[in-house]
Formats: structure tokens, C-alpha cells, sequence
């Protein structure tokens, strides 16, 4: 993109907006973005809070995969199966 062409004269903004999440390291707004845009439209749900969803999808999935991380990291024994 030049520096004179803006956002809006992209050929494919799709590409570039994927580019940059994946840049950012956001992958849950990567993955859940369109479906999220299309909820909000049906629902007359405003940009705030059709953004707010986004942030929060993506910060649960952080603290979901933090606390996963964690876990492995304890190394906790195997549960053993118990007849």
C-alpha cells in the first residue's frame, strides 16, 4: 500500500486486514471476525459493541490457552483409571 492509497482503495482488504492480525498475534479476531460482523448486522448491534465481542473472544481464548500452559508446565502426574 502507498502512501497515498488508503485503507478503504485496497484491491483485497480481507488479505490485508488477515495480514495484519496475524501481525498483531490476534488469531481468535483472525478466526471469529466475519462470523462476529455478521451477527452484529443481523442484530443492530453498533461498531463498539461488535469490537467489544472481538476483544473479548480473543481474551478468553488468551486465558484459556494461558491456564492450559500452566498446567503443562506443573507437569501434574497422569490421572490413573480406576476399575
Amino acid at each position: 500500500m502507498s502512501e497515498t492509497e488508503t485503507t478503504t482503495e485496497v484491491a483485497d482488504p480481507k488479505a490485508l486486514l488477515a495480514h495484519h492480525l496475524k501481525k498483531l498475534k490476534l488469531p481468535t479476531i483472525l478466526a471469529e471476525y466475519a462470523k462476529q460482523a455478521r451477527l452484529c448486522a443481523e442484530q443492530g448491534i453498533d461498531h463498539p459493541r461488535y469490537l467489544l465481542r472481538l476483544a473479548e473472544r480473543e481474551h478468553i481464548e488468551r486465558e484459556r490457552k494461558m491456564v492450559a500452559r500452566r498446567i503443562r508446565a506443573a507437569k501434574f502426574p497422569a490421572p490413573t483409571r480406576r476399575h
